[in-house]
């Protein structure tokens, strides 16, 4: 992997009207190619980074954002969740789920990696890159797990669909409905860190009054 470099850019939606609430995201993967004397793309991340919870707050209908972004995130919201809203079940103390509202939706378009170069972590890395570069805490990560056909009308082989599907459950994604898949991102790595870090920070906030009430 040392010979890999990433690259990650951002931008806001293409429509004026849902640009406070959208982020475009895309991640490449180069490799150097000694024969060509050049750097060679070799894995590609697409998505949809949706602010769930800011959109909530100014007034506008979850349903009509998720709807007017792309056809497949309309048709991914109506598949896993209808009418209930964005959002996961959370396993509370008495071994019972509580159902939560996402504060984000993070939807992946595509993910591909070059086939000379599987094997070599670069899907894994480039989904890790999205809990570090976008932030996602409190929301969900979604995809369609159905690999792309090389060739336009050409069936994808079954052993290539379970391919990807095993690889998005190896990642800790569920099947939620038709070939969509989930992952609550607050099991990613990088909010994990982020959740320990500030769970340092306020215990640490808390022995300190205790240290200036006994003084």
């Amino acid at each position: 992997m040392s010979e890999l470099e990433f690259e990650f850019s951002l931008r806001p939606g293409s429509d004026p009207e849902l640009a406070p609430y959208v982020v475009e995201f895309i991640g490449k993967t180069l490799a150097w190619d000694d024969r060509e004397g050049s750097e060679k793309r070799v894995g590609e991340i697409r998505g949809y980074k949706l602010d769930l919870a800011a959109a909530d707050v100014d007034g506008l209908d979850q349903a009509s954002l998720l709807d007017s972004i792309c056809p497949e995130i309309s048709d991914f919201s109506q598949t896993a969740f209808g009418d209930a809203g964005c959002h996961y079940l959370q396993e509370m103390a008495d071994g019972n789920q509580t159902r939560r509202a996402c504060s984000g939706l993070v939807y992946i378009n595509e993910i591909k990696v070059d086939s000379n170069y599987r094997g070599q972590g670069i899907g894994t890395a480039l989904l890790g890159k999205i809990g570090q570069m976008v932030g996602i805490e409190n929301s969900l990560i979604a995809l369609k797990a159905f690999p792309l056909s090389e060739e336009y009308g050409k069936r994808v082989p079954d052993i290539e669909v379970q391919r990807v599907k095993h690889f998005y459950e190896r990642q800790g994604f569920t099947h939620i409905g038709g070939e969509y898949m989930v992952k609550q991102a607050n099991l990613c790595d990088a909010v994990k860190k982020h959740q320990t870090w500030r769970k340092g920070q306020e215990q640490s906030a808390v022995i300190d009054q205790q240290g200036k009430r006994q003084h």
